[in-house]
C-alpha cells in the first residue's frame, strides 16, 4: 500500500488499537507504550500488504504478535530489576555511580536522538514533553488534527527509543570537512555570490559530497556531518531550490551535479599517466617544421618550443569544443544570475591534497577577439612560467593594439601597464604575432602533435565520466569534456618539462596574437 494510505488508517484506528492495548494491560501509560509499538510494527511493515481490504485482519494479528513480546520484554525486564535489588544490598556506592553514569549517558543519547528527528516530529515532541503543550494546543499550532499529533508522538517515541539502543557513529566529515568550490559554464557569464559562499561556509558543500555516490535520508547527512537537524534542514532547503539537490520518492537526497574530487582526479591520472608519456613522446618526434618556419619570431629554441605546445594545445581544445553537446537546459545552471540560462554547474572537492582542487594552468584565452574585431589573442598561463606569465583578459584590446602597430595611441594608462607589464618592447610587441594565413599553416603543420593530443583528451574524459554516478552522467559529459582539457595541457606540459623539452623561460612565451584577415 502507499504510504499516504497507510498513514489515513493507522490515523483512523488509533483509539482503537489503544483500546486493545488498555483492556490487556489496565495501564494507561503501559497501554501508551504498547500502542506505540503496535503502530510502528504497523508502520514498518504495512507497505508490504497489497491488498487494502485485509489491512483490519493484519493489524489485529500485528497487535497480538506485538503484546506477545511486549509481555515477554517485560518479564525480563522484572528479573533483570530484581536481580540488581539484591546485588545493590552488597555494592550500594557500586551501583549509584552506575546508575549516574548511566543515567548521563541516557541523556546524552536523548539528546542526540532528539537532534536526528525530522521537523514534524521534532516539534510535536519538544511542544509536549518540554513545554507542556496538549495535543489540542499543538494541533492548533501546527495545523494537525489531535490524532495526527498522537500518531507523531507515538512515532517519535518509537523512534527515540530505538535510535538510543544503536551505537551511532559520527562520519569523518564531522571532524575534517572536504575543501569545496562550485564552478559554472554556460551562455549566462557573470557573477553570483551563492558560489563563493560555497568556500567561505562550508557545510553546503559537505551535505552534497555525502549524498553524492547514493541517495540518502536527512538523517544520515547529519550523522556524517555532525551537525544536528534543526541547522541541516534550512541548509537542504537551499539546495533543493537551487536544484543542487534533488529528493527521490522515497523522501531521501541525491546529490544534482558533477562533483571532481580527489579520489575521481587521482583515479583519471593514474588511468591516462602511460597515456601521457606516449603523447609527450609523439609530440617530441613531430616535425619541426614550426620552429623552422619561425625561427626568427623567438629569442631561443626554447621560447620556440612554448609556442609550438601553445598552439598544439589551442587546436586540440577547438577540435575538441566541436564533440561537446549543445549546452544544456535546466538543472542548477537555469537559476545562475537571474534564471533562464544554459549550462552546466560542478563542484571541485579536496580531501586536503591541496593540488585536487586547481589545477596548474591558471587561465586559458583560446583566441579570444578584441572589441575592434583587428585580431585575438591566444595565451594560457601555464604554472611553470608564472614567474614571467600571468596574462588577464583585460589586456585584450591593447594587447591587439599593439600587434597591429597602435601602442602610441593607447591612453596613457594603458601605455604604462602595457610597457610595465612587459607586453612592450621598443614600442612594439614583445611578444608573437602572426597573420591569418599563417595561423591556417601551422594548423597544418601541428596536426599530428594535435591528433595525440586529441586522443589523450578524449581518454581523460572518458575515464572521468565513469567515475560519476549514474544519474548524472550526462550532465558528467560536458562538465569533464570542459576540465578534461585543462588535465590533459597540465599533464602533458609537466611530462615535458620533465624531459627537458621545456623549461621556464623570460617574456610571453605562451602569448600570441592572431591578426584578423583583411578584406
Amino acid at each position: 500500500m502507499e504510504s499516504e494510505r497507510i498513514t489515513e488508517l493507522l490515523t483512523e484506528n488509533m483509539k482503537t488499537v489503544f483500546g486493545f492495548s488498555l483492556t490487556r494491560l489496565q495501564d494507561v501509560n503501559e497501554a501508551e507504550e504498547l500502542t506505540s509499538d503496535i503502530l510502528y510494527q504497523l508502520v514498518r511493515s504495512a507497505d508490504k500488504l497489497e491488498d487494502p481490504d485485509k489491512f483490519y485482519a493484519y493489524m489485529w494479528s500485528t497487535a497480538e504478535h506485538v503484546y506477545a513480546d511486549y509481555i515477554r520484554k517485560k518479564t525480563r525486564q522484572r528479573k533483570r530489576v530484581a536481580s540488581l535489588d539484591d546485588a545493590e544490598d552488597h555494592a550500594n556506592g557500586e551501583v549509584s555511580a552506575l546508575d549516574g553514569m548511566i543515567k548521563r549517558e541516557s541523556i546524552a543519547a536523548l539528546r542526540r536522538e532528539l537532534s536526528l528527528l525530522s521537523r514534524r516530529y521534532r516539534e510535536v515532541v519538544v511542544m509536549h514533553y518540554m513545554d507542556g503543550k496538549t495535543c489540542a494546543e499543538i494541533a492548533k499550532r501546527l495545523g494537525m488534527s489531535s490524532d495526527m499529533v498522537k500518531y507523531c508522538l507515538f512515532r517519535a517515541r518509537n523512534i527515540l527509543r530505538e535510535g538510543m539502543d544503536m551505537e551511532r557513529l559520527y562520519g569523518e566529515k564531522s571532524y575534517r570537512p572536504h575543501r569545496f568550490e562550485i564552478d559554472f559554464w554556460g551562455d549566462r557569464a557573470g557573477d553570483d555570490n551563492e558560489y563563493r559562499e560555497f568556500r567561505r561556509r562550508k557545510i553546503k558543500g559537505n551535505i552534497l559530497l555525502a549524498a553524492y555516490w547514493s541517495a540518502v535520508t536527512a538523517q544520515e547527512i547529519s550523522l556524517e556531518l555532525g551537525v544536528s537537524m534543526p541547522y541541516l534542514e534550512d541548509e537542504i532547503a537551499v539546495l533543493l531550490e537551487r536544484k543542487y539537490l534533488i529528493e527521490t520518492k522515497d523522501g531521501k537526497y541525491r546529490t544534482n551535479i558533477p562533483i571532481i574530487t580527489s579520489d575521481c582526479r587521482r583515479a583519471v591520472i593514474e588511468s591516462i599517466e602511460s597515456t601521457v608519456k606516449e603523447t609527450a613522446e609523439r609530440i617530441m618526434n613531430a616535425s619541426d617544421e614550426f620552429e623552422r618556419a619561425f625561427v626568427d619570431r623567438f629569442a631561443d629554441e626554447n621560447t620556440a618550443r612554448w609556442q609550438k605546445i601553445l598552439f598544439t594545445m589551442h587546436f586540440t581544445l577547438l577540435e575538441c569544443d566541436r564533440n561537446m553537446a549543445e549546452l544544456p537546459s535546466g538543472g542548477a545552471y537555469s537559476l545562475v544570475n537571474g534564471g533562464g540560462g544554459h549550462g552546466v554547474v560542478w563542484g571541485r572537492s579536496s580531501d586536503g591534497d591541496e593540488d585536487a582542487i586547481g589545477n596548474s594552468i591558471h587561465g586559458i584565452y583560446n583566441g579570444s577577439i578584441s572589441t575592434d574585431g583587428r585580431g585575438s589573442v591566444i595565451a594560457m598561463n601555464f604554472a611553470q612560467l608564472s614567474e614571467v606569465q600571468n596574462y588577464m583578459g583585460i589586456e585584450l584590446d591593447p594587447a591587439v593594439a599593439v600587434a597591429c602597430g597602435g601602442f602610441r595611441a593607447l591612453p596613457q594608462r594603458w601605455r604604462e601597464y602595457m610597457t610595465e607589464h612587459g607586453y612592450v618592447k621598443d614600442g612594439g610587441p614583445s611578444f608573437a604575432v602572426y597573420t591569418n594565413d599563417e595561423y591556417d599553416r601551422i594548423r597544418v603543420m601541428l596536426a599530428d602533435c594535435v591528433r595525440a593530443m586529441t586522443e589523450l583528451y578524449e581518454k581523460t574524459v572518458a575515464a572521468a565520466v565513469d567515475y560519476a554516478p549514474e544519474h548524472i552522467k550526462k550532465t558528467a559529459e560536458y562538465v569533464f569534456a570542459l576540465n578534461g582539457g585543462f588535465d590533459c595541457i597540465d599533464l602533458t606540459v609537466a611530462e615535458l618539462c620533465r624531459r627537458g623539452r621545456l623549461a621556464p623561460t623570460s617574456g610571453k612565451p605562451a602569448m600570441c596574437v592572431v591578426k584578423a584577415r583583411q578584406g
